[in-house]
C-alpha cells in the first residue's frame, strides 16, 4: 500500500512540473502589459499568441530589435511625431518604463 501511494505521489508531481506557468512579472511589467492591451493591442501582436492584430510589428519582434534604452528613445520618438505608419500616441514617462518592463518579459514568457 505504501508503495501504490510513493508511486502515485511520483507520478503527481512529474506531472506537475511539465504544466508550463506564467512566470511572476513585476508591478511595472504588468502595468505595462494592461497599457499594451488597451491602447496597443488594435494594430501589434503584443503577446507570444498567433492570434491578435497584426498591421504593426509584432512586440517580440521589436523586443529583439531594440535594447531597453532604445526602446524608451523609440516610443519618445513616436509622442512627438509618430513613425511610419504609426501616428503619434502620446506615452509618458512612467508608460514608456512600464512598457519596456514588459517587452522584457517577452522572451521569458512561459
Amino acid at each position: 500500500m505504501r508503495y501504490l501511494i510513493l508511486v502515485f505521489a511520483t507520478g503527481a508531481l512529474t506531472a506537475c512540473a511539465s504544466v508550463p506557468t506564467r512566470l511572476a512579472f513585476s508591478p511595472a511589467a504588468d502595468r505595462g502589459l494592461a497599457l499594451a492591451q488597451q491602447r496597443c493591442s488594435g494594430c501589434h501582436m503584443i503577446g507570444l499568441d498567433e492570434t491578435s492584430a497584426t498591421e504593426g510589428p509584432r512586440f517580440r519582434d521589436l523586443q529583439m530589435r531594440y535594447n531597453s534604452l532604445s526602446l524608451e528613445r523609440r516610443f519618445r520618438e513616436i509622442t512627438r511625431h509618430g513613425t511610419g505608419e504609426m501616428p503619434p500616441v502620446v506615452f509618458s514617462t512612467s508608460d514608456a518604463e512600464d512598457l519596456v518592463a514588459y517587452f522584457e518579459t517577452l522572451d521569458r514568457r512561459y
